[in-house]
């Protein structure tokens, strides 16, 4: 070690003579062996190969497991869970920056060739799997990467499960107990505010029950609509305990109306008079502070009367056979006589005397076709149609679309058309 001015310790003067004397000087391995130096690096297990050849192909050996992959914890203590739901760690193990990260301290291996195509692909779907050499400093700009698109998924995690609404809908929300109901507030409320219909899409709304996550939909509404006198018995419960404002928008109909309106001490079905349903839109209009939205929406109801009187001015019968009483507010508008096989519960059905009474009464009226509904079954409408000898046809009430016609770009003013087409056939109107 002379020749590289390290000072020399006793022993290497001695060993010096004792080479003169083997002439290890002449054996050229020896004069190489001597030039090098040994250096033992402290804490890590053995030494790290460069530029070593391949010989086997990588996909063929075992895979031998890395100190970096296995599990890890050196992040931050986990700070205490502010909401009830379960997270996944997904930055301790690979945020902690080790020792043990830096080297391999497995066996020594050859480098690997150019990868192939399912060593790419396995490294895309394993987000742990990204030292294919030892060469692990060359896969640092990957694992930041990882961490960082981690990092965001975490976040994102986090801010949904606490949050409550990051991602859902901020605006406010007014709902509806039924499907006509909330089509006019969706057209008189705006962009602005979020509208719930508490009947399914193509659910009869008569028997709705509510489930919990409906009442709490009721409890948080800025404005809950609804119509009263045991029309959605649930939904007049869920108001009641609510401490927000809500409308009665069939006790409004019998206010504007007066106290002489008899068919409004019987029937709810207020939105099939185009009339009566424009002063529901008004109401409407009035409580969300959106009148100049509301007359629009009622022109358009305007338009539809006119279309129905225009419609069903010259009718060769005037006899509204329909399956259950929701037609009386419709039939009063345009000159017709309602004449119902049941209720105003379309699932009550007649004992076996009414039935017969019921198809005398069909026989007698001159009436073609009995009219049953889209949304209930059709079986009393069909008994008495065969018994009578007359046919059947579909009227629809529009207490709810289903989500097919839904799909398929109807609305309430597109199903009211479709009723007036029906009526003009079955009544022979010209």
């Amino acid at each position: 070690m002379r020749g590289h001015d390290v000072p020399a310790t006793v022993r290497d003067l001695f060993d010096g003579r004792l080479e003169r004397r083997i002439l290890e000087r002449l054996d050229l391995a020896a004069v190489v062996a001597h030039e090098v130096m040994m250096v033992v690096a402290s804490g890590v297990g053995r030494l790290e190969p460069c530029d070593a050849v391949p010989e086997i192909d990588p996909l063929d050996q075992p895979e031998l497991v890395h100190p970096v992959e296995g599990p890890v914890h050196a992040g931050d203590p986990d700070s205490t869970a502010s909401c009830p739901y379960p997270f996944v760690d997904l930055l301790g193990g690979e945020a902690a920056v080790l020792l043990a990260d830096e080297l391999d301290d497995e066996a020594s291996r050859g480098t690997a060739p150019p990868a192939r195509v399912a060593q790419a692909r396995e490294r895309d779907v394993r987000p742990g799997r990204h030292h294919v050499d030892n060469d692990t400093r060359s896969q640092r700009p990957a694992t930041v990467a990882h961490v960082r698109a981690l990092a965001i998924l975490a976040i994102g995690v986090l801010v949904a499960g606490c949050g409550g609404t990051s991602g859902s809908d901020r605006r406010p929300t007014v709902v509806a107990g039924f499907y006509p109901l909330a089509w006019a507030a969706q057209r008189i409320a705006g962009p602005g505010v979020r509208v719930v219909n508490l009947t399914p899409a193509g659910a009869e709304p008569h028997d709705l029950e509510l489930t919990p996550g409906d009442i709490e939909a009721v409890n948080r509404a800025r404005l809950v609509l609804y119509l009263g006198h045991a029309f959605q018995p649930a939904v007049e419960k869920a108001v009641d305990d609510r401490s927000g404002p809500s409308l009665d928008l069939l006790n409004r109909q019998r206010l504007a109306s007066g106290a002489g309106d008899e068919q409004g001490a019987l029937d709810p079905h207020v939105w099939l008079d185009p009339v009566r349903f424009a002063r529901v839109a008004r109401a409407i209009g009035a409580a969300l502070h959106r009148e100049r939205a509301a007359a629009v929406v009622a022109a358009r109801l305007r338009r539809l009367d006119a279309q129905f009187q225009a419609g069903l001015r010259h009718c060769t019968r005037r006899e509204l056979v329909t399956s259950h009483s929701a037609f009386g507010y419709l039939a009063s508008r345009y000159g017709l006589r309602q004449v119902a096989l049941a209720g105003l519960s379309p699932e009550a059905e007649p004992s076996p005397r009414d039935l017969e009474a019921l198809v005398d009464e069909v026989r007698r009226s001159g009436a073609t076709t009995v009219f049953t509904e889209p949304l209930v079954s059709s079986r009393l409408a069909a008994t008495v149609a065969r018994e009578a000898g007359v046919g059947v046809a579909t009227l629809d009430p529009i207490e709810g679309l289903s989500d097919a016609r839904l799909s398929a770009g109807e609305d309430y003013l597109s199903a009211m058309r479709s009723n007036l087409a029906t009526l003009q056939k079955a009544l022979g109107c010209r």
